[in-house]
């Protein structure tokens, strides 16, 4: 990332925001799912494309339409029911971990009690669940009760890195403190959806299609290649 300064790198930060949300929108979905199933949507979505884990969560609900069947579901039937979503034997694996990892720890499966938390308290519960990153925490507080963070998955960790918004060998954890500190909690959520999109529909891992990018005139890794 170019040196700059503070200031210079919140306009930056605001500019980005401005361009992205003239492209994609800034539309921010309302929460679907109760918090215990938005943390196993979020499992399934760990390295799958989009198509793929929500096939994998709709079986998983045909499957078992409760919480409580699902938690007394032999593993191998979770594996198999969320095979198309990829990495099945892990995922089943996190899944009944997790759901163990609840009862133990509450004495029920549901984790609406986090809604009274703050964010930092939220995340350190959540992350002490096993298999629940950073990401996957900030992802189920984001989509399930509203919260105003920016979680970074591998679409917004490459592209505020090539656009010169956090440091090219910064980790996704200090990415996403970065994130949260360049802008305010009402445009967080906003710019999480939008970099996801950018990096799906443009900013590709392999073969980024700069003629189309909104971002470009102000990407570092544009502008370098172009000088």
């Amino acid at each position: 990332m170019a040196k700059r300064g503070k200031d210079e790198l919140q306009e930056k930060a605001r500019d980005v925001d401005r361009r992205l949300a003239a492209y994609f929108g800034n539309t921010i979905p309302r929460p679907e799912r109760d918090v215990t199933h938005e943390l196993i949507h979020a499992v399934l979505s760990q390295n799958t494309h989009r198509r793929n884990y929500n096939l994998a969560y709709a079986r998983l609900m045909e499957a078992f339409p409760t919480i409580e069947e699902l938690a007394a579901a032999p593993l191998a039937k979770i594996e198999l029911t969320i095979r198309p979503g990829g990495l099945s034997r892990q995922k089943s694996k996190a899944i009944k971990s997790i759901l163990v990892a609840i009862k133990e720890s509450t004495g029920s499966y549901s984790l609406e009690f986090i809604a009274d938390m703050d964010v930092p308290a939220a995340r350190e519960y959540l992350t002490s669940l096993p298999g629940v990153g950073p990401k996957t925490a900030s992802v189920v507080l984001m989509f399930a009760l509203g919260r105003k963070v920016l979680p970074v998955d591998t679409h917004v960790l490459r592209t505020s890195k090539r656009i010169g918004l956090v440091d090219r060998k910064v980790t996704a954890e200090k990415a996403q403190a970065a994130l949260e500190g360049l802008y305010p909690p009402q445009v967080r959520p906003r710019m999480h959806l939008n970099l996801v999109e950018l990096g799906r529909e443009i900013c590709h891992a392999r073969g980024p299609v700069h003629e189309v990018c909104p971002a470009k005139m102000i990407c570092d890794e544009y502008r370098t290649g172009l000088m």
